[in-house]
């Protein structure tokens, strides 16, 4: 399945639309539309919220006065989270926060609609039911999963495969080393499971990958770089040689190594600052050599 949505996704979940506690986190609709305007501007159509981000409200106003039109965009947002409402995921709960979803984005549909979460105890089948619910009514376009197991996925794409439907599916994937244990419950790092990255690609299954610097850990990788384990130690000095060689920043050679995976990967870059986005946009630029990105993946030797 090859998408129309652009290659780097802009992340919005710093876009508070209402007041909340996370004070630090508040970005007034100004501000938020000058990254949406630039970001646009630089060519992606594509914004990545959710119902606990509390940023779809930005999201959706801005789509709607901007004059390109609803159908120039392409809107991911995630509904159903058990790890924090504590309660089981129901097919009632999932339908309602699509509806709230639709209400703050001031849309009738969502391009792609996911699963924020995993519910390990609601059966596949199941789940997999209420996917197919949510593309019949008409309020999805397409349909997946976030931070979820490859078990769970292949289990899903079994009952789906009867409805013709492939799913998308996001996970945390970079460049660096996962780190031990998982980062909150129920998230999924995908980075070094060699296993799960091929069958994405084997299948052609369209990916969004969260979290492609590693949320900071990039620059924290190298300012403490005599901390680290020996495998870390050897994939970022062999980011640090790559970017000497095609002579861009580390962060662009981490995203060039996402996007180079497969044609249907897709970055989700997270960020508030203008400068930043348009120098990781500098990762659709050039071409690594496979076997410069396989060396990336799995390093064997300090270089």
């Amino acid at each position: 399945m090859k998408s129309e949505m652009s290659r780097i996704v802009l992340g919005t979940d710093w876009m508070i639309a209402v007041p909340n506690l996370a004070s630090w986190n508040i970005a007034p609709t100004k501000r938020a539309d000058a990254i949406l305007n630039g970001a646009v501007e630089m060519g992606i159509n594509s914004f990545d919220t959710a119902r606990m981000y509390w940023s779809e409200g930005a999201v959706g106003r801005f789509v709607r006065k901007h004059p390109l039109g609803r159908g120039a965009f392409r809107i991911i947002s995630k509904g159903g989270h058990p790890s924090v409402w504590r309660t089981p995921l129901t097919r009632k709960k999932l339908l309602r926060q699509l509806d709230d979803s639709l209400r703050a984005l001031g849309t009738d549909y969502i391009d792609v609609y996911l699963l924020h979460y995993d519910d390990p105890k609601v059966p596949a089948q199941v789940i997999a039911e209420w996917s197919v619910e949510l593309l019949k009514s008409g309020k999805v376009h397409n349909v997946g999963y976030s931070n979820v197991s490859l078990p769970r996925l292949k289990e899903f794409r079994a009952y789906l495969r009867e409805a013709n439907v492939v799913p998308w599916v996001s996970n945390e994937f970079n460049a660096l080393s996962a780190s031990d244990g998982e980062r909150w419950k129920g998230a999924q790092n995908i980075s070094r499971d060699g296993t799960y990255v091929n069958y994405l690609r084997e299948n052609g299954l369209p990916f969004l990958a969260y979290s492609p610097l590693g949320r900071g850990d990039l620059k924290r990788c190298i300012d403490r770089l005599a901390e680290r384990k020996p495998e870390d130690e050897r994939r970022i000095s062999r980011l640090i040689s790559l970017g000497q060689k095609y002579n861009v920043p580390l962060s662009v050679i981490a995203l060039n190594y996402i996007l180079q995976t497969a044609p249907n990967f897709h970055a989700v870059v997270g960020t508030s600052k203008l400068d930043h986005l348009n120098e990781n946009m500098r990762a659709l630029t050039f071409q690594m050599s496979e076997g410069d990105r396989d060396g990336l993946a799995f390093p064997s030797c300090s270089c």
